[in-house]
């Protein structure tokens, strides 16, 4: 009975280290704190999200803004370049300039964008195998797609700490799913449409 005590002891002890956030990132002077679990895998986040190191706080910035305009900056990159091209070349097509403005317009009257959530969310939470003061694109991708594979979006936004972070997301009155599928075919007309507008030029 003792050793089933024992081996149970260690199990829980072994469950609360995994999780505490001293123990996982010893070096940071921040205070992190465990806010919710993936497949096993436990994501963290910095106690004050208005105090983040340097380059992860950076980050945040940026893609907040993107997430407020449903525009990320390569999107706009590109659409200043197809606009660049149109306004100076040999006949100007006003038809085309005006359509990729109707499009701008459109991206800026979608509620938001799903894709821009999750990226935001990269940001704010992590794992046990990342600096918590950088921001690493690629595991951040890699990151999205393992909670998309394993939580439904519904369950993976409607998490406390993911409210807490997105606070509207409480009140949306339809489908997270099929709302994302929706913006998806959006972005995806939307970048046709670019590039089209450019090579026809």
């Amino acid at each position: 009975m003792n050793l089933f005590r024992k081996i149970q002891q260690k199990i829980r002890t072994r469950k609360h280290n995994r999780k505490d956030p001293k123990k996982v990132f010893p070096y940071t002077n921040h205070i992190i704190t465990h806010t919710f679990t993936v497949a096993g895998v436990d994501y963290y986040q910095f106690d004050d999200i208005f105090n983040l190191p340097f380059e992860r706080g950076l980050m945040a910035l940026a893609i907040y803004e993107e997430t407020r305009m449903n525009c990320n900056r390569e999107y706009l990159e590109k659409h200043v370049e197809v606009m660049d091209d149109l306004l100076h070349s040999n006949k100007v097509d006003i038809y085309k300039i005006n359509q990729l403005n109707e499009q701008m317009k459109e991206r800026l009257n979608i509620s938001f964008n799903t894709s821009l959530l999750y990226k935001l969310a990269s940001v704010v939470f992590f794992d046990k195998k990342e600096n918590p003061s950088l921001y690493e694109p690629e595991y951040c991708d890699k990151k999205i797609e393992f909670w998309k594979e394993h939580k439904g979006m519904t369950d993976f936004f409607l998490q406390k700490p993911l409210l807490e972070l997105i606070p509207f997301l409480q009140n949306v009155e339809f489908d997270l799913e099929t709302y994302s599928e929706m913006i998806d075919k959006i972005d995806k007309i939307h970048l046709e449409r670019l590039r089209l507008s450019k090579s026809k030029n």
